[in-house]
């Protein structure tokens, strides 16, 4: 029996486990590690997608706001200032 398929294999015996209501979350699990495993042949060379989140400063969004870090609670928490 192949590496692979003991994996498989083993794979399937953890899903017996989980939770109805994980399903979906499990589901996009999967999903976003397969995207980001797919690979782009060039020239030979095999090579993973460019994740998005390495451009972050092309997606962000002009706030006015210098310093986050002065009122994290305030912007993630919802704590006052």
């Amino acid at each position: 029996m192949s590496q692979q398929i003991k994996c498989k294999d083993e794979i399937i015996k953890e899903l017996q486990d989980i939770l109805d209501e994980d399903m979906p979350g499990l589901l996009e699990v999967i999903r976003n590690l397969k995207a980001g495993k797919k690979k782009v042949k060039k020239k030979g060379i095999t090579k993973k997608e460019k994740d998005p989140l390495l451009d972050l400063k092309n997606i962000a969004v002009e706030t006015g706001i210098k310093d986050l870090a002065e009122h994290h609670d305030h912007y993630l928490y919802s704590v006052t200032k």
